[in-house]
């Protein structure tokens, strides 16, 4: 017993050197990469103490916008609105601490590095625990797992977004820390048997969960999944904790479903281009009959005029509806809201499918046509990355981008576990994994549709990283049960022939 432990913590010291060494040779040797700005940057630095450096500011061409990365900021003194506004990203906790260091070292310059080291810390230590918890005990069937997660989730392209301010490394980290703390909550519980540390454990999940909620406004939509699974676990250990324990893990509870809806309703700036996005390059775009969609949509129809724009264009390529101006905010913002949409879609089937389609036309790249490169490695923009980028470009060039695909790969890990769940019923340790593995699935369902619904057709592929994130998940559980089931057949064989 104590020399299988010994041989699997071995694996987990090969997988943390192995994790280690590919974040390093992608991240961190020269010249160093990153994904420039296209813009979105400011949300974040505004929220964190962050600005321009002066020579940037007085020479805006500097910046180089969508294609050159920029990893020094000015650290700056947050004011009362800002301290107030930092509750609205959990990405700012982040940067926070990292400029209160930089600033008891007397250093005041923000390297976006910095960031990259922090997010680097979680993700590796966050699959060490999920490996270590998932409890495989024979030996070759573990490192089969090892070699699989590092080569996919340590993709380049999955890398290479740390070293920027986007929203998008922080999903996924914090996504695979709370799956980390659940696993490891579920191992404490139904493997060890232990009782003492329970509370520490859910505390530890509340945690992730909250870091998770608050790193990008739309990950709104995994609030009710995460809740009903908090829920599970809190009802499952009614009888295990005492009533202050409970009450205070309920209150915290409480307190995670209002700091997402919180969010959600302080982002008025961001809500107010993906609602003239939805609209006008959504739901007009490319439509036969946009008079009558605005009709059905409860609006007027003199808005068909800007059909097919999004909300970033210059104000002069506008007929009449310029997103932000007063006309609009009569005509157009005071007069949508989600439910409209929703109603729209739903009495319009057909449309939705399309846009299903073209939803799942841009699923699997993670890669990005934006800067890789400062201006100081490279006097012209760097758009192609290719440090440990195999797995991705599998993705992009091999997997077919449709729906039934998408659908047939969610089908069959749905069926599988259902019936893994039923066979096990009385084993309440792969019941609660199995549960956790809905809970993953349907967060990247309820991502897939969100991009071309909530925003239209601007910047579809990126805002399906979190989906593409969670599918390759899918995709390593198909695989890893494929080699297991093959690894069992050649042991049977192998021992009948020396029988």
């Amino acid at each position: 017993m104590k020399a299988k432990k010994n041989l699997r913590n071995f694996h987990m010291f090969w997988f943390a050197l192995l994790a280690i060494s590919i974040t390093i040779g992608v991240l961190f040797i020269k010249p160093q990469v990153g994904v420039a700005d296209q813009g979105d940057f400011y949300r974040i630095m505004n929220v964190s103490g962050l600005s321009l450096l002066d020579s940037d500011t007085n020479n805006p061409n500097s910046v180089g916008y969508y294609d050159f990365i920029v990893t020094d900021y000015k650290i700056t003194r947050l004011n009362d609105t800002d301290f107030k506004s930092i509750w609205n990203c959990s990405l700012s906790y982040l940067i926070i601490l990292v400029n209160y260091i930089c600033k008891s070292l007397d250093h005041n310059i923000f390297k976006t590095q910095y960031l990259a080291v922090i997010y680097s810390i979680i993700y590796i230590l966050s699959f060490i625990i999920i490996l270590k918890s998932l409890n495989i005990k024979n030996n070759i069937k573990s490192m089969m797992v090892v070699l699989i997660t590092a080569f996919i989730f340590f993709d380049g392209n999955y890398l290479i977004w740390f070293n920027s301010l986007y929203g998008e490394p922080m999903m996924i980290t914090t996504l695979s820390l709370l799956v980390a703390s659940i696993l490891n909550y579920i191992k404490y519980k139904y493997v060890v048997k232990g009782t003492e540390k329970l509370m520490s454990k859910i505390l530890y999940i509340l945690f992730s969960a909250f870091l998770f909620l608050g790193s990008k406004l739309q990950v709104i939509t995994s609030l009710p999944i995460i809740i009903i699974l908090i829920c599970k676990i809190l009802l499952d250990n009614r009888y295990n904790l005492n009533k202050i324990s409970l009450a205070i893990l309920y209150v915290i509870t409480c307190l995670l479903i209002i700091y997402p809806i919180r969010i959600n309703m302080n982002s008025n700036n961001l809500s107010k281009d993906t609602q003239y996005n939805s609209v006008f390059y959504g739901v007009l775009n490319e439509s036969t009959t946009p008079e009558q969609d605005l009709v059905d949509l409860g609006l007027d129809p003199d808005l068909s005029a800007e059909a097919g724009k999004h909300a970033y264009l210059d104000s002069d390529e506008y007929v009449k509806y310029i997103p932000g101006s007063e006309i609009t905010d009569e005509k157009f913002y005071s007069k949508i809201n989600n439910f409209k949409l929703a109603k729209f879609y739903l009495t319009h089937p057909t449309r939705l499918l399309n846009g299903m389609k073209y939803t799942a036309s841009k699923a699997f790249y993670t890669s990005t046509g934006l800067g890789k490169y400062s201006k100081t490695d490279s006097s012209t923009p760097v758009r192609d990355f290719h440090r440990f980028t195999l797995w991705s470009s599998i993705r992009e060039k091999i997997l077919p981008r449709n729906l039934y695909f998408i659908g047939l790969i969610y089908l069959i890990v749905l069926l599988c576990s259902l019936y893994k769940y039923i066979r096990n019923s009385s084993n309440p340790e792969i019941k609660n994994k199995i549960f956790l593995l809905w809970t993953v699935i349907f967060i990247g369902i309820l991502q897939f549709p969100m991009p071309f619904v909530g925003n239209g057709k601007a910047d579809t592929a990126k805002q399906l990283f979190l989906f593409n994130f969670t599918f390759d998940g899918l995709l390593i559980l198909i695989l890893v049960y494929t080699l297991f089931k093959v690894n069992d057949l050649f042991k049977i064989k192998f021992s009948s022939s020396h029988k």
